[in-house]
């Protein structure tokens, strides 16, 4: 533990994780270099009985409208080099669930502690058609005893709701951790109005879910803009959600680091703290780091640190084509010692 650290207690301080986090390698490279292809938006976990690191993506293409064609679980023993465990396309996702699915986008695994069955939570483009970034997104829950698969379909773990509700065109890109013995979803809900929200869901069991409803932002609905993915943690004070948050600054999209104190009871998100995110390596644009909010960070108790990793914007101008989709995205991790 280092000795600034050692002055406070709980959650080892967002403000402390951010000004000392340090890049330490590529975990994930795109499909391929064409612009449009990207990797990232999922999770990453630390497995403790054999002592390595569990990362999910999912892969993406523009060309010939492929989008997000997989959810991949890869592996690894120092949370940096990666293999690839398994996989699951979008037309086996199709099949099993009888849903046409046109793209993959956000995706979350973790371990049943009652079962010990694996969970791989992914957020779906469900239609009408193939538009670019979709428009009604849903997610999925997938079921496995084993890593490498087969994976059952356990259903519509969070589903958007009907009529003009909070959550009525998108329920997707979910943050799920377990808290207490609770599961515990925050999502990006967006309703008939195209306004982005941060939507809660809780479970017993990890397979049938229970919404609460839409969150403020320190105490008020304004914040509509915006939209975060990271990991919710155990705090002292109540649950934390710590990640990228995006929001909307004279039409260019930009990422903050955030961290929210999760206050259920009264549905708000209570900002801890907030700092614009900045390229730290060679391999992210300066203008535009972050693909959106893209991230998953783990507290790794083997080397007492904290893992981020980040969904990052490749800087080179060939890899790069007019639209806001067309840039490619590899998966970059960060340490921050303790």
């Amino acid at each position: 533990m280092s000795k600034g650290y050692s002055f406070w207690q709980g959650l080892p301080p967002p403000q402390y994780v951010f000004k000392n986090l340090r890049f330490i390698g590529v975990a994930l490279e795109p499909p391929n270099w064409e612009p449009g292809s990207w990797c990232g938006a999922g999770k990453a976990i630390v497995d403790y009985e054999n002592e390595e690191y569990l990362l999910t993506s999912r892969p993406r293409k523009m060309e010939g409208g492929v989008r997000g064609y997989a959810a991949e679980i890869y592996r690894s023993k120092d949370g940096v080099n990666f293999n690839l465990v398994s996989r699951i396309t979008k037309e086996e996702i199709s099949e099993k669930s009888g849903t046409k699915i046109w793209s993959i986008e956000g995706n979350q695994l973790l371990k049943d502690p009652l079962t010990g069955n694996w969970h791989f939570y992914l957020s779906v483009d469900t239609g009408p058609e193939n538009i670019v970034g979709g428009v009604f997104w849903d997610t999925m829950l997938f079921v496995s005893d084993d890593l490498k698969g087969p994976w059952k379909f356990r259903g519509f773990a969070i589903k958007r709701g009907h009529g003009r509700v909070f959550d009525s065109v998108q329920a997707r890109n979910p943050t799920i951790d377990i808290i207490d013995g609770q599961w515990m979803a925050i999502y990006r809900a967006t309703d008939l109005d195209w306004r982005y929200r941060m939507g809660l869901a809780t479970s017993a069991d990890g397979i049938f879910w229970e919404k609460k409803g839409p969150f403020t932002v320190d105490g008020t609905a304004e914040h509509t803009n915006f939209a975060t993915m990271g990991t919710i943690f155990a705090g002292s004070s109540g649950p934390i959600l710590m990640g990228l948050s995006w929001r909307n600054q004279q039409g260019r999209i930009v990422a903050d680091f955030t961290a929210y104190r999760v206050d259920v009871a009264n549905m708000d998100l209570q900002t801890i703290f907030r700092a614009p995110w900045y390229a730290r390596s060679k391999y992210e644009d300066k203008e535009r780091p972050t693909y959106g909010y893209y991230c998953s960070l783990v507290h790794d108790q083997l080397k007492n640190r904290i893992l981020f990793y980040v969904s990052a914007v490749d800087p080179r101008p060939e890899t790069k084509k007019g639209t806001w989709t067309g840039v490619c995205v590899r998966e970059l991790v960060y340490e921050c010692p303790l």
